[in-house]
């Protein structure tokens, strides 16, 4: 089984890196294979909005996230983290979403075995996470993934607070577990 993960965060040792260890650390409990991908340390662009890739089936960028989402065509579980700026996902995110438009025309329908999950970490405790769940949401429609859950961790502005949290960390290891063991079952 082959769980792969998604940083949309420009911290390398911050929260939301530090969750989705947590997560992959949790499926690699169940021997599950895991692979990590950096976002910000990607060489990558936006979606220039050509329209080829409705034509094509494919985006015509060719760069790390084409290599990215050649990854996902194998995944089993795909999670993506993000932090929260004003009230959405990561600029990196959402580039890599808007790269996933190719996937769009293709119209996939859901496939139940193959599991989504997001994080998300933000520095106010009174932040609301709708908009960037409505978006990972849709987009793991997109790609076919049915998603299992959110795991929204507010309050935590500090890069590495979430080390003085141990109930977000036992709660990503466990969603972590949960992936793997709900799709071997």
């Amino acid at each position: 089984m082959l769980v792969i993960g998604i940083s949309g965060s420009p911290r390398v040792n911050g929260n939301t890196n530090l969750l989705l260890d947590a997560v992959l650390e949790g499926s690699r409990s169940e021997n599950a294979e895991v692979k990590k991908f950096y976002l910000a340390n990607s060489v990558h662009s936006g979606c220039l909005g050509c329209g080829r890739c409705d034509t094509a089936g494919s985006c015509y960028i060719k760069d790390d996230i084409s290599e990215i989402y050649d990854c996902i065509k194998e995944a089993d579980a795909l999670v993506l983290a993000s932090p929260i700026y004003f009230e959405n996902i990561s600029s990196w995110m959402k580039t890599f979403v808007d790269r996933g438009q190719f996937l769009w025309s293709k119209n996939l329908d859901v496939d139940t075995s193959k599991a989504g999950l997001f994080i998300s970490v933000a520095a106010r405790l009174s932040t609301d996470f709708a908009c960037a769940e409505k978006t990972i949401r849709i987009f793991f429609k997109t790609l076919g993934f049915q998603q299992s859950k959110s795991l929204l961790f507010p309050g935590f502005e500090e890069p590495g607070s979430i080390l003085d949290a141990p109930f977000a960390l036992d709660e990503s290891r466990a969603a972590g577990r949960k992936l793997v063991v709900e799709r071997l079952h």
